[in-house]
């Protein structure tokens, strides 16, 4: 990865000298589309195991997740950044695992925030650890938030979560985030047949008036 930083850079200085004063040539796609937007995996770990994404007989105990100096760091990420941005980036998002259990994470997001030419900074959580950071979140800079929440039935919730976290949690974590400044709030709500289908119009009517935006995902099994 520090190679590829060291290539980044080395492009941006021969644009920036190729042509001084002008933005450098941006990045693109494989369809040659401009590319806009930037996820940005901060933790491979997660607090859930939800089963479409981290099922549980596979990310077990004994799972071996990255250690803590194989992620990258705050200033190899925010370096990063800066050369995307340069090359036409406009939105960065924070995501994981969940991004959350990173230590330190605000720090992360004040540095990006400064970013000159940046438009957007957002984060995608599960939001059990939302009441605790939001308000810090907010003061960093972070502007948007997306909640993954599958249902409001605390059974099904659990089914879909592992048994891990509560709803509740997650609930109160969005008020938190809704005083905090943070706006919009979004939620992804991932639909399995037989599962949780039948909870989803409570979820909507649940956000109705609030200026959350819920958003259902269809799953796929592949």
């Amino acid at each position: 990865m520090k190679e590829t930083i060291v290539s980044l850079h080395s492009r941006t200085e021969r644009d920036s000298a190729a042509a001084p004063g002008t933005r450098p040539a941006g990045v693109l796609d494989q369809l040659n589309r401009p590319i806009h937007d930037l996820r940005i995996s901060v933790m491979d770990r997660c607090n859930f195991r939800c089963p479409y994404c981290m099922p549980r007989d596979t990310f077990h105990d004994g799972y071996k997740f990255l250690k803590s100096t194989e992620r990258l760091s705050f200033e190899e990420i925010t370096r990063l950044s800066r050369v995307f941005v340069r090359l036409g980036v406009k939105k960065l998002r924070i995501t994981g695992g969940e991004p959350l259990l990173r230590p330190n994470l605000t720090d992360l997001i004040g540095d990006l925030s400064t970013i000159a030419g940046l438009e957007d900074l957002a984060l995608t959580t599960n939001g059990v650890l939302l009441s605790k950071y939001a308000t810090e979140l907010a003061a960093a800079g972070l502007q948007r938030l997306t909640v993954s929440l599958d249902s409001l039935d605390p059974a099904v919730f659990a089914r879909m979560s592992g048994g891990l976290g509560g709803v509740d949690e997650v609930l109160d974590g969005i008020e938190h985030a809704q005083r905090a400044g943070l706006a919009p709030i979004k939620i992804n709500s991932v639909i399995q047949r037989s599962i949780n289908d039948h909870t989803a119009l409570d979820l909507l009517e649940r956000f109705r008036g609030t200026g959350v935006i819920v958003r259902f995902i269809e799953y796929m099994d592949v």
